[in-house]
């Protein structure tokens, strides 16, 4: 009875102890992975900022997705008869110039540095961020433009233009946005970075006129 007992008791004692540890060791490895990925975020963003501040190609290439970035340009405003067609296209990324801009046929050259005049972000960590409604996750990028609005509604951002961070809950995409909602239209442009194998790549860019 005696050897019964001290068995089961030494049972206890061990299955108790190893579920202290994994319950000690879980927060950590939960922690690593959040810093890492806010580390990755904040790097990607600098490199971004980098690259169109001094039009840099060669660190653009870097963070750009090899298959290419989808290029969005919508009138939210109308097309007001001479603005040209919409745009809604997959671009190679050796398409892009020096200057870091993407010719159009037949339209305005899609113009990064142009788009994004906030740059260079003086600092990652101050910059405000909010959350992207959930269904944009499994919506195309030339369907974001409504989305996108709800996100930003609200935020003092979209009434001066000033930059902010918008990322999807799932953690799949990070949002660069300098935009506003001028009398309930959405202007404005948005780096979209997409989460690939714990790596974010620019894979597309919308504007909005």
């Amino acid at each position: 009875m005696n050897i019964r007992f001290i068995l089961t008791l030494t049972l206890m004692i061990f299955t108790l102890g190893c579920e202290a540890k994994t319950k000690n060791i879980a927060p950590e490895q939960n922690s690593s992975l959040t810093t890492k990925s806010s580390l990755n975020v904040e790097s990607t963003s600098n490199t971004f900022s980098a690259a169109l501040t001094n039009k840099d190609i060669s660190a653009f290439l870097t963070i750009a997705d090899p298959h290419g970035i989808y290029l969005v340009r919508l009138f939210t405003s109308g097309n007001l008869g001479g603005r040209g067609s919409s745009l809604s296209e997959l671009q190679a990324i050796v398409k892009i110039d020096k200057a870091l801009a993407f010719p159009i046929k037949k339209q305005t050259p899609f113009d990064l540095p142009g788009l994004f005049i906030n740059l260079p972000i003086k600092s990652f960590k101050a910059l405000p961020s909010r959350k992207l409604l959930p269904e944009i996750d499994n919506t195309h990028y030339d369907q974001w433009a409504p989305i996108l609005k709800k996100s930003l509604s609200g935020a003092p951002e979209a009434v001066t233009g000033d930059p902010i961070i918008l990322s999807s809950g799932s953690s799949k995409y990070w949002v660069y946005a300098e935009a506003q909602i001028i009398d309930d239209m959405l202007v404005g442009g948005f780096a979209v970075f997409e989460n690939q194998n714990g790596k974010l790549m620019l894979v597309a860019v919308i504007e909005l006129l």
